[in-house]
């Protein structure tokens, strides 16, 4: 299956970015006013987020997330043939933060959430960095596509760890690393989450990026994506500090909270909306 996928998407994935878009344009009028994935979803987390806007306002972030959101299945499939060069292009960054970290000889820890295109972030940052680029993941359900996407995240030399695995940080033992997390995610064990007021409401986030960083005495950088225009990214990296365990315990979650809120009150349909993010109450 893993190789009908790949005979399937790879020559799609040499197609040039304009005509895929198109595709994407197609995409979005079978996802958003043929199907309705998961419409109501979307805009009760909107509601929630951003109580001050009227609902014609609410209903274009809608729409412009729907349209981001099929941009980057599209642009995650162009990363099976996409070369060095044009994704360097398409998306930029202050390296230099992380430039600096590794001229101290800190490994870091740096925290994103889910703005588009994340997976575009992922993979340019291992062209642009010295350290080792490590990326922690939750395996799909499906082999198949689960080894498409590993294919597609590692091109660039990064590694990938299934949080699945065990002993999973001693393949990172005598390597200068930068561990990249996608942390606005569910956890998956409440008793161990940490509840922060995100976006209008009470919100569990799982407190293991900040025990590991705090664990090894590691930096933490914050990874802000910022869209330009279609299919052109920046990445703001901001360090938050150059040794986590000089902070006091539930420190780095709250700031990159605040983080997060930032990114979301700045381009507001560039989250993934669809994410059943809040369906988690404290007990």
């Amino acid at each position: 299956m893993y190789y009908l996928l790949l005979v399937l998407l790879y020559p799609i994935s040499l197609l040039p970015l304009q005509v895929l878009y198109l595709l994407s344009d197609l995409f979005y009028i079978i996802v958003y006013h043929l199907v309705g994935y998961r419409k109501a979803i979307v805009m009760d987390n909107l509601q929630h987020a951003f109580p001050q806007k009227t609902e014609q306002e609410l209903l274009a972030i809608r729409k412009e997330f729907y349209r981001n959101f099929c941009d980057q299945w599209i642009e995650t499939i162009k990363l099976l043939s996409i070369s060095q060069k044009e994704l360097n292009k398409r998306v930029t960054g202050n390296w230099e933060v992380f430039h600096q970290v590794d001229a101290k000889e800190k490994n870091t820890y740096a925290l994103l959430g889910h703005t588009f295109n994340w997976e575009w972030a992922n993979v340019v940052c291992q062209y642009n960095v010295a350290q080792q680029f490590v990326g922690f993941y939750m395996p799909a359900t499906s082999e198949a596509f689960d080894k498409l996407m590993i294919k597609a995240r590692t091109r660039s030399g990064a590694w990938l760890i299934s949080m699945k695995a065990k002993k999973a940080m001693q393949r990172l033992e005598g390597v200068r690393y930068i561990v990249g997390l996608v942390a606005d995610q569910n956890p998956s064990a409440l008793q161990h989450a940490v509840w922060l007021n995100f976006m209008n409401r009470e919100t569990a986030f799982f407190n293991g990026p900040e025990k590991l960083a705090r664990r090894a005495k590691a930096a933490v950088v914050f990874a802000g994506i910022n869209k330009v225009k279609r299919g052109y990214y920046n990445i703001h990296l901001h360090l938050l500090t150059e040794d986590a365990s000089h902070t006091e315990n539930g420190f780095v979650m709250q700031q990159y909270v605040q983080f997060m809120v930032q990114q979301l009150h700045s381009q507001p349909a560039n989250w993934l909306w669809t994410h059943k993010r809040w369906k988690h109450k404290r007990s």
